[in-house]
């Protein structure tokens, strides 16, 4: 019986030491799986809610110069209401949306969300004085803001 034990032995301590292993790596398998399940939904409501300010924009004519085009607000008050109104909502899809999809691991995205979060703050008065004006609303965009005021 001895001998049997001593035979069994190693094999048996290898094991144990062997399957817990391979169960972290199916553990750390599955976990992979369900961040990339995860960040679907994640990227598609950021991707949905910039889809849903171009079709307002589009809806609207004429306001798509107030953000990329440097066009700055519009002298009548109903206008400058209408975009400041369609300003606040990529300005809590860039500055919420966009960093709440971040949290959820592996939900990078193809779209350098950071680059075109300044490239609209740059190219639109509108979104860039919106957020000057209420910088505690969107903290996140106040530090990628341009250094020039005027721009």
């Amino acid at each position: 019986m001895g001998v049997l034990v001593a035979v069994l032995a190693p094999g048996t301590s290898a094991w144990s030491m062997a399957y817990p292993a391979g169960r972290r790596g199916a553990a750390a398998e599955r976990t992979g799986i369900g961040n990339a399940v995860a960040a679907v939904p994640a990227n598609d409501t950021a991707l949905r809610a910039v889809r849903e300010v171009r079709l307002l924009r589009l809806e609207r004519p004429g306001t798509r110069g107030h953000f990329s085009a440097g066009r700055p607000l519009p002298e009548d008050p109903e206008e400058r209401d209408g975009a400041v109104t369609i300003a606040e909502l990529p300005a809590d899809v860039l500055g919420h949306g966009v960093p709440l999809r971040r949290n959820v691991p592996g939900s990078d995205s193809a779209v350098p969300w950071t680059a075109c979060r300044r490239h609209l703050l740059a190219a639109g008065p509108v979104l860039r004085d919106l957020v000057r004006e209420r910088p505690e609303r969107w903290p996140g965009l106040v530090t990628l803001l341009p250094a020039d005021p005027s721009s």
